[in-house]
């Protein structure tokens, strides 16, 4: 990672307005949804994904964003030749935990977050069931609903409450653990002090950049540590790529899950 850098007071705000009035429009259309059924474009995308998504990437092309979103990929404002034309790319996942807010479960989010000279700057992750919303700005703090947050204390494995994806090994022996289904939510809580110490995701390759980005700046801006258990570079661009992303509240917790990772 660069050294980070404030970002624009001003300019920052006029994001997080438009990422709030995002999350207000995929909050609606999520509350409205009564088709649970496939899309039939792709395995396991619901047909309420979609809909998601077209709540998402008009108003971010509008104010002249590219967009790489899960459900629709790579796509550039109108009169927008590249990317790197672009203001800045939002990366956007519309729906996080499909599954829970299919089974009615309150932990689903949407997560966006904006990259800018190759670093995540901006990030808004909306809880659409409960109203909670982190957001965070580089170099200016993490916030849940308004209220700046910070990691909590520090503590050992078999001290901490784990999030996990995937089945962890046998050498995993935190105090708990909770298989939560939203990675979005489930990374941001590592960030709020008085929910999870750590995640870690042990289902080897399967979380892309949109699952994590958001999240990821909030769990680093609130002072908290996330890195890929292989050593990667967790921004990317790439659709395609995927990562396996651990966090944690403290460098020796981070250790120890990586260990095991």
């Amino acid at each position: 990672m660069a050294d980070v850098e404030t970002v624009d007071a001003t300019a920052s705000g006029l994001v997080l307005d438009l990422f709030a009035t995002i999350c207000d429009a995929t909050t609606d259309v999520l509350a409205r949804n009564d088709d649970w059924g496939w899309s039939g474009r792709r395995d396991t995308q619901y047909a309420v994904d979609l809909a998601m998504d077209d709540a998402c990437v008009p108003p971010l092309h509008m104010a002249g964003y590219a967009v790489l979103s899960e459900e629709s990929g790579v796509t550039l404002p109108p009169g927008v030749a590249s990317v790197g034309d672009a203001a800045g790319v939002v990366v956007v996942d519309p729906l996080d935990g499909s599954t829970n807010a299919g089974l009615h479960v309150p932990w689903c989010a949407t997560s966006l977050c904006l990259v800018a000279g190759g670093e995540p700057t901006v990030a808004m992750v909306a809880n659409l069931r409960t109203g909670d919303r982190y957001h965070a700005v580089a170099g200016a703090g993490a916030h849940l609903n308004g209220r700046r947050i910070t990691v909590g204390e520090e503590c050992s494995l078999r001290e901490a409450v784990v999030a996990v994806n995937g089945r962890p090994g046998d050498g995993f022996r935190p105090r708990q653990y909770r298989a939560m289904g939203a990675t979005a939510l489930d990374i941001a809580a590592v960030g709020r002090g008085d929910s999870f110490d750590g995640y870690l995701d042990a289902d080897h390759d399967a979380v892309a950049v949109w699952d994590y980005l958001g999240a990821l700046l909030v769990v680093r801006e609130a002072g908290g540590l996330i890195v890929d258990a292989d050593g990667r570079e967790l921004v990317t661009l790439d659709p395609a790529e995927r990562r396996r992303p651990v966090a944690a509240t403290s460098p020796g917790l981070l250790d120890e899950l990586l260990l095991v990772s």
